[in-house]
């Protein structure tokens, strides 16, 4: 109560009376809600997110920030939007029409606004407010800047990202604040998912563990399966429920999925319109281990097989002017294409015994060779300053003798500057005890 009188006081003294609701503004609790402490708000209002900036690390204030401003909206009046329609007359007689929605009351806006994860578009169709217009008047004479014709398609639903995700399990009654985290960070570990462009997208991986689920275990691939075993279990920790029974209901149903499964649950073959280059049969993608590759349909009588990416591997999408006959930088031996998470790349025809690489750049991306390459400016060192990609896919530069040298950087231009009398430094891997 005493904070609720705070918010109120703050926001009358700072925006107005009329920012103000009459009462207080109470929230329902969510069912997966744990109530055993109050909502995380700032325990003194005084305490600006900018006055006490200057004694914050940056995530910190982030974090600070957004909480100071959440606690304060969750208290002001909602934000009024006009709805507008605006029809546009050209000289020539055709009309265009504008919709979309002006703010007419700001109310909690004034203090905190949500970013949206999808483009403007997207988030117009999932919010229901549509695009803000600008400030129009009838009879308004308006100077044509530009015009354009697009033919539009259907899009399909965007990609959860994180929070969206987050919101679908809210949604649909699944999980609680305290496990989010631990879904989230199993289904990226276990590389069902990686991030691109803040959006997780299903790995092959993935898609064959979900279709083998859903075909083998329809009963718990149900939404309303974990909700209601959530159900079951809250009641068991109530003591309203015995355990016992629960289990034995459904292990009954459960095992014979399980025995089945064990049977004949397999990742099927597909048949490919594309012939075998060695006997002219079709070709299967098959799966192995974490991703597919391309076997002969006419196995054991023809072994041809090759990745994926062979297939559609193409020197014209790469840079120009590239040396695809260049010796491996290590031991000179030829070298030969392989492919990795990050597409093609040229590795030593000995390896294992030589696990020298060359990344193979991209249209538009520099070109750099190990003879043109940059020297290692680490005193004592011999080696050149490589590009390498990261395990997200970026390119950053680092010394041909790593891990027996330190220097790294993401851009080229930082090396003088970062590395100035710097002494060759074997790298050392963390120890699990938080030495070295």
């Amino acid at each position: 109560n005493e904070a609720l009188e705070a918010a109120r006081s703050y926001i009358q003294e700072t925006f107005s009376a009329s920012y103000l609701p009459d009462k207080p503004v109470l929230y329902s609790s969510k069912k997966s809600a744990q109530e055993a402490h109050e909502a995380i708000r700032p325990t003194n209002l005084n305490h600006k997110p900018e006055e006490v900036k200057s004694s914050l690390d940056p995530d910190q204030y982030k974090l600070y920030c957004l909480i100071w401003k959440r606690f304060i909206a969750s208290q002001m009046k909602p934000a009024v939007y006009d709805t507008v329609s605006c029809d546009i007359e050209t000289e020539k007689k055709v009309l265009f029409r504008a919709t979309g929605a002006a703010i007419k009351f700001k109310g909690f806006l004034a203090v905190y606004e949500e970013k949206q994860d999808l483009n403007e578009e997207e988030a117009s169709k999932t919010s229901g407010i549509d695009k803000l217009l600008p400030h129009l008047e009838e009879g308004q004479m308006l100077d044509l800047e530009q015009a354009t014709c697009t033919q539009a398609f259907t899009k399909p639903k965007p990609r959860f990202t994180e929070a969206s995700l987050v919101k679908e399990l809210e949604k649909c009654g699944i999980a609680s604040p305290s496990t989010f985290a631990s879904i989230l960070n199993k289904i990226q570990s276990r590389e069902y998912t990686t991030k691109e462009k803040g959006t997780l997208k299903p790995t092959e991986l993935g898609k064959i563990i979900a279709q083998m689920l859903e075909e083998n275990f329809t009963s718990i691939m149900d939404i309303g399966f974990t909700a209601k075993m959530e159900d079951a279990l809250e009641a068991i920790a109530e003591k309203d429920e015995p355990w016992k029974e629960l289990i034995r209901t459904f292990w009954k149903d459960f095992f014979p999925l399980v025995e089945k499964a064990e049977k004949e649950a397999t990742v099927p073959k597909i048949l490919t319109d594309l012939d075998c280059p060695k006997c002219g049969h079709k070709i299967h993608k098959i799966w192995a281990k974490d991703k597919y590759f391309y076997g002969c349909s006419n196995y054991p009588d023809c072994d041809y097989t090759t990745p994926i990416e062979a297939l559609s591997f193409r020197k014209e999408d790469y840079a120009e002017g590239f040396d695809w006959e260049q010796k491996c930088p290590e031991c000179k031996e030829d070298m030969t294409i392989r492919y990795g998470k990050f597409g093609a790349f040229l590795g030593c025809s000995k390896y294992p015994d030589c696990k020298g690489i060359v990344n193979i750049p991209k249209k538009g991306e520099e070109i750099l060779s190990h003879q043109d390459a940059p020297k290692c400016p680490a005193i004592g060192c011999e080696g050149k300053i490589l590009p390498r990609k990261s395990r997200f896919g970026k390119t950053f530069y680092s010394c041909s003798t790593f891990p027996n040298c330190d220097v790294i950087v993401n851009q080229l231009d930082d090396l003088e500057k970062k590395y100035p009398n710097h002494e060759r430094t074997a790298y050392k891997k963390k120890s699990g005890k938080g030495g070295f």
